[in-house]
């Protein structure tokens, strides 16, 4: 670079011609002063450039003096200190470049400031003038604080600019010439300005403005390059994966920290080494050579570690020109690991996790462990909120726990993207698609299990294609031309008879036959009573723990209307009405107690709930984990109505009295009377 910077200054040491430089200095003195003290308008300044008189009257504007010099301010040590940081890569950027520069400079000197005009370094040239100027590192320099000068003009317009003598503002710079440029980021964001300075008017020429334009340039490219290296190396420290970059030669020309760590036993300095004698498949290198096409997560085995890995490798090339390829090495097991996090719920449910022991729900979790040791389709029915995806996890736990899990719900997902979303694609496919393609659910459901929920509303034109993924064992991408195999067992689940939609042709029927082998009807909650405190008990707990809020107990009545209520929503529902009760009973002085106005409308328009007197329930409000008891019993709605008739009529000894008491009629109270056998009890009527 010495050699260019030489040539090119070469011609600045040919000085102009001074013999007019007096004459026209004088003129611009004196229409300064003019301009400055009112005496003519600005469009009268014919000597320098307008530019320059609007910058003289801003100076003016900021009470700077043209005739006595002033003082700029200084940053103190500390936030001296604070910049030098931020900007040292920048100043060491620009270290070799300057002091090539300053060993042919004659009687001038190089000044480097930041984009504020705080000076960050000068030359030895320049320093001799600090005790005048204060020109030395720290310094404020720029328009606001001094005036007119070339960095602080370089720094408003962002371009290379010169000033000669009393075109400065202040008349103490009236022998310097300057010639000053600017240096950008990589985001073209305005990084600093370089300025060769001389203290001498006559030692600067055109040949000066462009050797310092030059001189910015250069800096400024090493700068960005070397900025994106920087940003480069550190992006790659923090990736997990071992990324080699090859030339077209197959040449390791860079490697990252992860990768001098994974190779670390091999005493073979990896630059420099043929990739060929790492990865040992010089056939899938070519195909990326040859093809342009990438390889994603292809696993090979590297001979000289004894271990498998993932390997991906990226071309490089700038239109048709290939420069090389990038390859991404990561252990083996990573993707499967990932595909386990991917797209779906972690299977986190057990069977044992499912509450509930009555008679129904105990059958249907025997048969669903039974089916889940085959390898088979397994197709789950039942309600909106009986719990089917916890049905589906815990099969998969109990049969492919070491496999990913991968749910998708298919009526939540567009007709439009389901397509994708389930076979994936390859890059290129459609716009908007991922570079380098994207991997569908059923592959990344690979060795594990698939969960179809709502089956039911998958379009018939996709069920024609998974029907033949199902039987072929094997799966397209979108946009792809060859087929991946792909051993994965699926769960479907729907809350709709498929059958008869198969019938109305809404739904494949041969897809159907396929699924449905295997079925299991998970049992709604209004067949589960007994299961209902257990739940509630359950959820308080969750509720209580997680949302850090008081313990409620129970009343009889609420009790009673929870037993007596259908619950179309099933569990979900329940779980959802407990949460709203435990929030409505709050009650910051007192210990919260749920009752019957603190449940959902829907619940008290749906049960009757019997006007029993005050007295019958004074201390009658239990916590709930005290009903384990009643838990054990398996109590039942008719249960609580037994109990409830011969306590009324124990207090009462009159049917009549006792049916004012429940809210019912005299003949229904005799109908549950022979309902519960209490008609052979003697009572006094």
């Amino acid at each position: 670079m010495k050699q260019l910077l030489l040539s090119t200054f070469i011609s600045n040491i040919e000085l102009p011609n001074p013999k007019n430089f007096e004459e026209i200095s004088e003129k611009i003195k004196k229409q300064k002063i003019n301009v400055l003290e009112n005496k003519i308008p600005k469009k009268e300044v014919d000597s320098v450039r307008p530019e320059i008189v609007q910058s003289w009257l801003r100076s003016k504007k900021c009470g700077l003096s043209y005739q006595i010099y002033n003082y700029p301010p200084v940053l103190d040590k500390k936030q001296f200190k604070q910049l030098l940081n931020e900007k040292d890569f920048f100043i060491k950027t620009t270290e070799k470049a300057i002091t090539e520069l300053e060993g042919i400079l004659f009687n001038a000197g190089i000044l480097l400031t930041d984009e504020k005009g705080v000076i960050l370094k000068l030359s030895s040239e320049l320093e001799t003038h600090n005790n005048l100027t204060m020109l030395a590192p720290g310094s404020i320099w720029n328009e606001e604080t001094i005036g007119t000068c070339a960095h602080g003009m370089c720094i408003l317009f962002k371009r290379p600019i010169q000033l000669y003598g009393p075109e400065h503002y202040c008349g103490i710079f009236d022998s310097f010439s300057c010639s000053a440029a600017p240096i950008f980021n990589s985001e073209g964001n305005l990084e600093g300005t370089i300025t060769i300075s001389s203290p001498y008017i006559y030692n600067q020429s055109s040949h000066t403005l462009g050797l310092v334009t030059m001189l910015a340039s250069i800096i400024q490219k090493e700068f960005q390059v070397s900025r994106k290296e920087e940003l480069l190396n550190i992006a790659l420290s923090q990736v997990n994966d071992a990324i080699l970059v090859i030339n077209k030669l197959g040449i390791i020309s860079e490697i990252n920290q992860n990768a001098e760590e994974m190779f670390k036993s091999i005493d073979t300095n990896l630059v420099g080494t043929s990739i060929y004698e790492i990865l040992n498949d010089k056939l899938l290198i070519n195909t990326v050579l040859e093809t342009g096409k990438p390889i994603v997560n292809k696993n090979i085995e590297i001979r000289k570690l004894n271990k498998s890995f993932s390997c991906s490798i990226q071309l490089v090339k700038n239109n048709d020109n290939k420069f090389g390829y990038v390859v991404n090495l990561r252990p083996a097991d990573y993707q499967e690991k990932k595909r386990q996090k991917t797209c779906g719920l972690s299977a986190t449910y057990t069977f044992d996790r499912i509450i509930g022991d009555s008679k129904k729900l105990t059958q249907t979790k025997k048969m669903a462990k039974k089916f889940a040791h085959f390898n088979l389709n397994i197709l789950l029915l039942g309600e909106t909120g009986t719990g089917k995806e916890l049905f589906a996890q815990a099969i998969h736990n109990e049969g492919r726990p070491d496999g990913p899990y991968v749910a998708i719900n298919c009526a939540a997902i567009p007709s439009n993207l389901i397509e994708s979303e389930l076979f994936g694609y390859e890059a290129g496919s459609f716009t908007g698609a991922e570079r380098g393609g994207k991997p569908g659910k059923i592959e990344l459901a690979n060795g594990g299990t698939l969960f179809l929920d709502e089956i039911g509303d998958m379009p018939l034109n996709l069920q024609a294609v998974l029907l033949r993924v199902l039987e072929d064992g094997k799966v397209m991408r979108l946009g792809g031309s060859e087929y991946i195999p792909v051993d994965f067992r699926l769960i479907a689940a729907t809350n709709k008879n498929l059958l008869e939609l198969a019938k109305n042709e809404q739904f494949r029927e041969d897809l159907y036959y396929r699924i449905a082998a295997f079925q299991i009807k998970i049992p709604s909650l209004i067949h589960r009573e007994a299961d209902i405190f257990q739940l509630i008990d359950n959820f308080i707990n969750f509720y209580s723990t997680t949302h850090a809020m008081k313990r409620p107990t129970l009343s009889k009545e609420a009790k009673y209307a929870l037993l007596n209520y259908n619950w179309p929503g099933n569990v979900r529902q329940l779980k959802n009405t407990i949460f709203y009760a435990m929030c409505m009973s709050i009650d910051m002085e007192t210990d919260p107690v749920i009752l019957p106005e603190h449940l959902p409308e829907d619940i008290l328009d749906y049960v009757n709930i019997p006007l029993i007197a005050n007295d019958m329930l004074e201390n009658e409000l239990l916590p709930l984990s005290n009903d384990i008891e009643l838990q054990d019993d398996k109590l039942t709605v008719k249960n609580i109505e037994e109990n409830l008739i011969k306590k009324v009529l124990s207090d009462t000894n009159r049917v009549e009295d006792a049916a004012k008491v429940l809210g019912i009629s005299k003949s229904t109270l005799y109908r549950k009377l022979k309902t519960y056998g209490l008609k052979e009890k003697r009572y006094d009527f």
